[in-house]
């Protein structure tokens, strides 16, 4: 009501309208309280037009900049911190790291996951501003980082090798089995398993810890990736090569299953590393098989042989039972057997052998040498042979024929000696020793006191040999004499 009457009197004061109110009659009209409602109400509608028209300005305005906000809005998108563009929508970002996943897993052939923490800051830009999906998948591949999704071979709780995928990982295992599968098939045993916990395990790995096939498996079969090969040359035997480098026989046989160890040939390739695998296949089976009974040896005392010689009267012969039993084996080898019925066939029959009653000579250097193999028959002598030197006596006879010490003395060597095979070496005092090779087997050992006379070997054919003898070397201060000139006669 203030602003109505302080307008009024602006009004007033305006000289047209004072002209106009001087007239009697408007005077008249402008004091009556009709006249001051209506300009009440000309001022109130004024205002309240002004006011919406304000308003709805206002209201523009405001959905216009809401609009503009809505329409820049935009993501500055980082990879571990590293900024790699800007879009306007996260799905592209989703779109083109799935494109460049399914290249990486048909290159890798892996299942993928991304390991990168991805982060997206609220910004705003224009059009030109967003980065181009080209430029964006070139700064995601320049910073993605992640691991492959593989399965790991599981033994006992610890993690031996990891593959690319569930198909590879049962595939190995299978492999592992497969020379076992048959037996099963044919029923020839009741169960097949591995003797430790085997599991296959889903895991995130980098694609540098995913293993080779072949490689695993080689590791598993043998527990060691290592490989050491000897080549067979001319004249050795698997005996002598399994000797040569510190193994016997059997673990020779072991890492080479699939040779005839009667058959190798200069040329062969053989493997030097016995297998102990990580994995060991364990198998049950109920076996029907003849064992031999062991015989008892008797003995009969006579007074013309030496208290430590013996010679077989009568030979003893093995019974035989028919066995039935659980057996259990891992890796082919036999670990346990549980007897369910034997049968005896055959009974044994007892060994008696002759034991002498004298005693034995001094055992010490007599000062006269024997020949060692009076049986046999020499074949070569010492001196030049074959372009060479032959540096002993070679005495042939059977396999397993007796070999004598030339004179008593000292045992300096009983062992693999190279080319010499099986070697006894004795020294006897004053500068000499004598060597016996090529012997099928040693009956002393080094330290041991021998007579003249005693059985210290066997005649065999083991080293570099052409058939069964023995190689008698006679030597003074370590240089070879010819044997014959010593055999009968006083060496010192």
């Amino acid at each position: 009501m203030d602003k109505a009457n302080r307008l009024l009197h602006q009004i007033k004061q305006n000289k047209c309208i004072q002209q106009v109110t001087s007239n009697s009659i408007v005077r008249q009209f402008l004091q009556s309280q009709y006249t001051r409602n209506l300009v009440v109400l000309l001022i109130l509608t004024i205002s309240t037009l002004t006011i919406s028209h304000v308003s709805n300005f206002v209201n523009v305005q405001t959905s216009l900049m809401m609009e503009r906000e809505i329409a820049t809005k935009a993501y500055e998108v980082y990879f571990d911190g590293e900024y790699v563009g800007q879009i306007r929508d996260k799905s592209v970002v989703e779109s083109v790291l799935e494109e460049i996943r399914w290249t990486i897993e048909r290159t890798s052939d892996s299942e993928i996951v991304v390991s990168n923490r991805i982060d997206y800051v609220a910004s705003h830009a224009e059009d030109e501003e967003l980065t181009s999906r080209i430029q964006l998948k070139r700064g995601i591949e320049s910073n993605i980082a992640y691991n492959v999704i593989a399965y790991g071979i599981q033994v006992d709780g610890e993690m031996i090798g990891i593959l690319h995928c569930l198909g590879d990982a049962e595939r190995l295992l299978e492999e592992i089995k497969e020379p076992y599968l048959e037996l099963l098939e044919e029923d020839q045993i009741l169960d097949l398993n591995f003797s430790e916990k085997v599991e296959i395990v889903q895991t995130e790995v980098s694609g540098f810890e995913v293993d080779d096939y072949n490689t695993l498996l080689a590791f598993l079969q043998k527990g060691t990736t290592e490989e050491k090969i000897h080549v067979v040359e001319q004249g050795e035997s698997l005996w002598g090569i399994a000797h040569r480098h510190n193994l016997s026989v059997e673990e020779l046989m072991e890492a080479n299953k699939d040779k005839n160890p009667e058959l190798i040939h200069p040329g062969d390739e053989l493997s030097l590393i016995v297998p102990k695998p990580y994995i060991s296949v364990q198998t049950i089976e109920v076996a029907v098989f003849e064992e031999r009974i062991p015989f008892e040896t008797e003995y009969e005392y006579v007074s013309w042989m030496y208290n430590d010689e013996f010679s077989t009267k009568s030979a003893g012969k093995n019974g035989i039972r028919q066995v039935e039993a659980y057996v259990v084996r891992e890796n082919g080898i036999e670990i346990s057997r549980e007897v369910l019925s034997e049968e005896i066939i055959e009974e044994p029959v007892a060994r008696v052998m002759y034991n002498g009653t004298q005693e034995p000579p001094p055992k010490k250097g007599t000062g006269t040498f024997i020949n060692p193999l009076p049986a046999g028959s020499v074949t070569s002598r010492y001196g030049a042979r074959w372009g060479g030197f032959h540096y002993g006596l070679d005495i042939a006879a059977r396999t397993g024929t007796p070999i004598k010490a030339a004179d008593g003395g000292e045992v300096i060597f009983s062992g693999w000696f190279g080319d010499y095979g099986y070697m006894v070496e004795i020294d006897h005092g004053g500068g000499f020793t004598t060597r016996y090779a090529h012997c099928s087997q040693l009956h002393v050992s080094v330290g041991e006191k021998v007579y003249q006379g005693k059985t210290i070997a066997s005649v065999g054919n083991t080293g570099y040999s052409t058939g069964p003898h023995v190689h008698f070397e006679v030597r003074k201060y370590g240089s070879t004499v010819n044997p014959e000139a010593y055999i009968g006669t006083t060496y010192r």
